[in-house]
C-alpha cells in the first residue's frame, strides 16, 4: 500500500508541478525516448507496453534495465543516479527538468522517484507497472 501511495503522490505531482503545454515528452539528449503523461493507446507512450518506448527490452525504453536509456548505469537513463537523466519538455520547448533519481539533478520529484526505486529493487518491470497503472 505504501508503494501504492507514493506512486500516487508521484504521478499527481508529476502531473500538476508545471502547466505543460500538450504532451510531457522525453528526450535523452537529442533522442526522443516516450512520452511520459500520454495514455497506454498512443505508440510513443512509456505506457504503451507493446510500443516502442514502453516495452521492457525496447532500445529507446527507459524501462530496459540492459539498454541505454534504462540501465543503471547509463548517464543517459534516469535510474543511473546521474544529475541529468532524461529531459522533461513539452510540444512547445519549454523544459521542466530532468526525469531522474538523484535529487541534486533538480528535479522536483525525484526524491519521489528514487523511493519507489529503492523500494522494488531497481525492478523496472514493477516500476512500469505502478507507474502506468490506470
Amino acid at each position: 500500500m505504501k508503494i501504492r501511495l507514493n506512486i500516487f503522490t508521484l504521478v499527481f505531482l508529476l502531473f500538476l508541478s508545471g502547466p505543460a503545454s500538450g504532451r510531457l515528452l522525453l528526450y535523452s539528449k537529442d533522442v526522443f525516448v516516450g512520452c511520459l503523461d500520454c495514455i497506454a493507446s498512443i505508440p510513443d507512450s512509456v505506457c504503451n507496453f507493446d510500443g516502442p518506448y514502453g516495452k521492457l527490452d525496447s532500445f529507446k525504453s527507459i524501462w530496459n534495465q540492459k539498454g541505454e536509456y534504462g540501465g543503471p548505469n547509463s548517464p543517459n537513463s534516469p535510474w543511473s543516479g546521474s544529475t541529468k537523466g532524461p529531459t522533461m519538455v513539452d510540444e512547445n520547448g519549454t523544459v521542466f527538468g530532468w526525469f531522474q533519481i538523484n535529487p541534486e539533478g533538480g528535479y522536483t520529484q525525484s526524491e519521489k522517484l528514487n523511493e519507489l526505486y529503492q523500494s522494488v529493487n531497481g525492478d523496472l518491470g514493477r516500476i512500469r507497472e505502478i507507474f502506468c497503472k490506470d
